[in-house]
């Protein structure tokens, strides 16, 4: 009994190669597609709904990695007046605290296109706010952007994938090579 046994861990063992190819080639190959997916953040057609009232705004945060590059489009579905502001971190944190502050780049309109400059690495947000004799009312705005830069937590991940992936791959064809070697080594 003890000898079959041992032959099911043998067999076992002899497949641990190709197991260890196989998770380490769909680790990496899914740490590539989220590298890849860092390049292309923002949002498409999405539909966002400012709440009735003076000091309500609604803000969606964009990470980078170096400078970037931000382009958009915004369209009020009722046709009433949004504003639009690109800020940095600090100038946010003002915005937000008491309302008002400079950004990177603001736009008004029923309607319209935008596009700025991020500078260098960090948090910037895009913030549609209430338009002049709109305030009183909830806005619901069409929003589509894109960011051309690098988004730091799909960085994170993918090197959280890539490398263990890597590594086992390493490992799986370090183990089938010392296999072969010892099947054909003479005895």
């Amino acid at each position: 009994m003890e000898g079959r046994g041992s032959l099911r861990a043998i067999a076992s063992l002899s497949k641990a190669p190709r197991v260890l190819l196989l998770v380490g080639g769909v680790l990496f190959l899914s740490g590539q597609a989220l590298l890849a997916a860092s390049f292309l953040q923002g949002t498409q057609g999405t539909v966002a709904t400012i709440p009735p009232g003076p000091a309500w705004f609604y803000v969606y945060p964009i990470k980078v990695i170096g400078s970037s590059r931000m382009s958009g489009q915004f369209a009020a579905l009722a046709g009433d007046v949004v504003n639009v502001y690109v800020f940095g971190e600090k100038q946010y944190e003002l915005y937000a605290f008491i309302g008002w502050g400079y950004g990177l780049f603001s736009v008004n309109g029923s309607s319209g296109s935008f596009a700025t400059d991020l500078p260098t690495s960090g948090t910037y947000y895009l913030v549609l706010a209430h338009g002049h004799g709109s305030e009183n009312s909830a806005q619901d705005v069409r929003v589509s952007y894109r960011v051309a830069g690098i988004e730091p937590e799909f960085i994170t991940v993918a090197s959280a994938l890539i490398a263990p992936g890597i590594s086992l791959i390493a490992i799986g064809l370090w183990m089938r090579e010392r296999r072969h070697k010892r099947v054909t080594s003479p005895a």
